[in-house]
């Protein structure tokens, strides 16, 4: 095959065209829409007269889009790792979140202004760990964490981006192994920090708004949670430009079915995570540990933690035991907006219980605003990265294809 050829009907000049296709625009109105409403939700409550329920909402809505932006991200990364061309054009709408890293920095300046209404530890300070939930040092720490993440995932993706944007501009093609060893080391360097940064996140953002429970797995779960959400956004993001874009030579339903055979596997795992912390304190049987599973597993927040067991398991792992419901688009994206939902939930189940002064659930206006909120938010910036970046790829697009038609 030539280097200009991607296939016997596609040129590297078609692929190039497409890149140019994106419907950057419609995600970026729908997601201006949504941010709007839920910016307004947002003022709304945190000036009312009630504002904490809307801050432990921004909380929860955070640490799920935040978590989920920067796992699309590693997915991307974990594919360099792992020389995994079968994802093709599914990389660079992975890369695509990393616009989302920085909205996370801004947004987590958020969480210093309702700091009195999130975090517990301000009101009760805990003698045992004092030196390390400080206002000062706490948010310090974890904000250089998000910044240093965001800036480890504009390195990596830059990088891997820049022949694409040579390709597009100078209308020749470009060495597709150009830079691969320089962009597996950012890849490498990236994982092993989101793995360190964000379990350090989920214990500090989460686990400390619980006075005395400790999980040291904890911080694992939520990485492999947010791992899982990503997969879920990129099956339905890829599904949908797939016929928006024309795609369907480059994302094919051999594609899918791989995509879908991960979503299958982390959601496996995610089960298998928290069956191993749930075993782990259920033998262990003390009061300072069991006491955050229980308190989510009876009384007024046991349909919540039902639901999230069902949503994000048992009815993905039934349903995509097939290959057909993999393959076929409605019930993938049917089932990834399941899982999607589920974590959502998860989020919420493991932050309000801890700072709602013993309250029941309650989902309605200032959680759904928020989650509006966040999620436009997340839209725009994915818009404005394929507005600015090449968002298909004609160096992998070209590989997918060939694979393809051999």
């Amino acid at each position: 095959m030539s280097a200009a050829t991607a296939s016997p009907t596609v040129s590297r000049a078609d692929l190039a065209q497409k890149a140019r296709q994106a419907p950057f625009g419609r995600f970026m109105a729908a997601g201006g829409v949504a941010a709007i409403v839920g910016g307004i939700i947002l003022a709304r409550g945190v000036l009312g007269a009630h504002p904490e329920r809307t801050w432990w909402a921004y909380h929860a809505n955070f640490v799920f889009w935040a978590g989920l932006a920067q796992a699309m991200v590693i997915f991307a990364a974990s594919q360099k790792l792992a020389k995994g061309h079968w994802s093709g054009v599914v990389i660079r709408f992975a890369e695509a979140g990393v616009g989302f890293t920085t909205v996370s920095v801004l947004l987590f300046i958020g969480l210093f202004v309702g700091r009195d209404y999130i975090f517990t530890w301000i009101h009760e300070p805990r003698p045992e760990v004092g030196w390390w939930l400080t206002t000062k040092w706490f948010f310090v720490r974890n904000g250089a964490i998000l910044v240093l993440l965001s800036w480890l995932s504009w390195r990596f993706v830059r990088r891997d981006t820049a022949p694409d944007v040579r390709e597009l501009g100078s209308g020749e093609p470009v060495d597709r192994k150009e830079d691969a060893a320089a962009i597996s080391r950012d890849a490498a360097i990236l994982v092993l920090a989101y793995a360190a940064g964000y379990s350090l996140l989920a214990f500090d953002l989460m686990m400390s708004l619980a006075s005395k429970w400790v999980s040291n797995l904890f911080g694992f779960f939520y990485v492999m949670g947010s791992f899982l959400a990503s997969l879920m956004a990129l099956a339905i993001l890829s599904i949908a430009l797939r016929r928006s874009m024309g795609l369907a030579d480059m994302y094919s339903k051999r594609q899918q079915h791989d995509l879908g055979k991960l979503c299958f596997g982390f959601t496996v795992f995610w089960a298998y995570l928290m069956f191993a912390q749930f075993l782990v304190i259920w033998y262990g049987n003390l009061p300072e540990e069991t006491y955050f599973i229980f308190y989510r597993l009876s009384g007024a927040w046991r349909p919540v933690g039902i639901a999230v067991f069902f949503l994000v398991f048992l009815i993905p792992f039934i349903g995509l035991l097939g290959m057909k419901p993999k393959t076929f688009p409605p019930t993938m994206v049917g089932f990834a907006v399941v899982s999607l939902v589920g974590i959502w939930l998860e989020r919420y189940l493991e932050v309000v219980p801890s700072i709602n002064h013993g309250a029941g659930p309650a989902i309605g206006l200032p959680e759904l605003g928020m989650a509006l909120f966040f999620g436009g938010l997340f839209l725009i910036s994915w818009g404005w990265f394929a507005g600015r970046y090449p968002i298909i790829s004609p160096r992998l697009a070209a590989d997918a294809l060939e694979r393809e038609h051999h």
